[in-house]
């Protein structure tokens, strides 16, 4: 089936960290877009340099640029969606239009797609990321039951980069732990290591983080504490120095 399009309209932006943009986006086409979607993804359809409108037919000769971005908040009396722009970090496409995005600009949505993690019945989930996938977590931290006993570990660059997440209260077993480092690769493994380590349950892992580490991650769980594939949920949000297209990032 094809994936529907809704032309849409910039309604507000928020500079919410030092590298993260909130855009609140949205129009009379998304009158009927799915309220029960947090934590899944929708594409964005970028105008061309240089022009205001969006080209929203994904088969045209000249597509739009379109990067993956996942929905922090839907609002249906409004007709918005809300999603967040890593920016200040990289050049690109996407990055260098959400930094000068501002109400009335033009952009198209296609999706949403489906949630990288669809079960939530389970006892034990540990959940990593960074600012590219935070909202994913955000999402799923809402449908996850109070009962289980959930770990996440956000890492960013800068203690400025953390945010406020829409959890909810009455889950106590959920803890949140915003690690700020520059080496992940070491720091991120120790404490998905002492997680691992404390399980008495095989857990649902959950990471949307960059590709090496996705890889290394995956490793560890597997070899090291026989973590089933069935029980890893991963997505590459990113590549080192490649950008979405697959060529060297600016």
């Amino acid at each position: 089936m094809t994936r529907r399009v809704r032309r849409a309209t910039v309604i507000s932006t928020t500079d919410i960290a030092p590298h993260l943009k909130r855009l609140v986006v949205g129009g009379d086409e998304f009158s009927d877009f799915p309220n029960d979607q947090l934590g899944a993804y929708v594409k964005v359809l970028f105008p061309h340099f240089g022009q205001n409108d969006v080209e929203i037919d994904l088969k045209a000769a000249n597509p739009a640029p379109k990067r993956s971005y996942t929905i922090r908040a839907i609002d249906p009396v409004k007709h918005t969606i809300t999603l967040d722009f890593v920016v200040n970090q990289h050049r690109g496409i996407a990055t260098d239009w959400a930094k000068q995005a501002k109400p009335g600009d033009k952009l198209a949505i296609a999706g949403p797609g489906p949630k990288k993690l669809d079960d939530f019945s389970q006892s034990q989930y540990l959940m990593i990321a960074d600012l590219t996938s935070v909202n994913a977590i955000n999402g799923y931290l809402q449908q996850l039951p109070a009962s289980a006993d959930v770990d996440v570990i956000i890492h960013v660059a800068d203690s400025q980069d953390i945010i406020t997440l829409d959890t909810i209260e009455v889950h106590t077993n959920h803890r949140i732990n915003w690690l700020v480092t520059t080496e992940p690769q070491t720091e991120l493994l120790e404490q998905i290591t002492h997680c691992l380590e404390q399980y008495t349950d095989t857990p649902i892992i959950f990471m949307g983080l960059e590709a090496a580490l996705v890889r290394t991650i995956q490793n560890l769980a597997k070899e090291q504490f026989a973590v089933p594939s069935a029980r890893i949920v991963c997505s590459a949000y990113w590549k080192r120095g490649i950008d979405a297209d697959g060529k060297a990032a600016p």
